[in-house]
């Protein structure tokens, strides 16, 4: 489990542990981590767990936020980072948090961690959560499909049209779908236990998908085919 160590003036204030999905920090009583100090915005800097990462984002501070000397806007937090905020400064320890970024960290954070800011919903076969930036097929690709089991009315093909697709039920289990030039993979994103791909969990690290694979995630199953 991630850990932040404040300190102040070389001084250890306390150590806060990262147990829910989203951790806030700021100046407001209801924060996570309240610093009631000059300088601090009152919604300062929020911090989102997918996995085994954390991702640190600045919501728009007068003061702005720093890792390791650099101001940040969105930044994938690494074990022994030091966040500073108006000379608070905020060790972060997670010796399970991979070294250095990758496609599908990048992705992630890129239009997973900033749509938190809408209120949560159910995401699904029926109702995705997707990232913006559309996905171009390379000459003779096909164009991947997601289809739901049930058999019911609602039930409809999704096409994986966008760079990722997340599916599951957030705070319980989600996995993103992204779309690569040379295929598409499945990685797990949230809950205690992964999803799984014809019927064995995923792991903790991205899975090529074929066509009439299954998935389990959230309480639904899936079929990812190509159009």
């Amino acid at each position: 489990m991630a850990k932040l160590i404040v300190s102040q003036n070389g001084t250890v204030t306390e150590n806060r542990f990262l147990n829910d999905a989203s951790f806030t920090i700021g100046s407001l009583p209801d924060s996570d981590l309240c610093l009631a100090i000059d300088g601090v915005s009152r919604s300062h800097a929020r911090i989102t767990s997918i996995g085994n990462d954390d991702f640190l984002e600045d919501l728009g501070s007068t003061n702005g936020t720093v890792v390791n000397g650099q101001s940040v806007t969105r930044h994938i937090l690494q074990n022994d980072d030091v966040i500073e905020i108006a000379g608070v400064q905020i060790r972060y320890r997670n010796h399970k948090a991979i070294d250095g970024p990758s496609f599908d960290r990048t992705m992630i954070i890129q239009a997973s961690v900033l749509e938190r800011n809408a209120p949560a919903q159910p995401v699904g076969a029926y109702s995705l959560a997707t990232a913006k930036k559309a996905f171009r097929l390379k000459k003779g690709g096909r164009l991947g499909l997601i289809r739901a089991f049930d058999g019911s009315p609602s039930s409809r093909e999704i096409e994986l049209s966008e760079v990722l697709h997340v599916f599951g039920i957030p705070g319980k289990q989600l996995a993103v779908i992204n779309s690569r030039p040379h295929g598409y993979f499945i990685t797990h994103v949230e809950g205690k236990h992964p999803a799984r791909l014809n019927g064995k969990s995923i792991g903790h690290e991205p899975r090529p998908l074929s066509p009439n694979d299954t998935i389990e995630v959230g309480d639904e199953k899936l079929l990812f085919l190509f159009k």
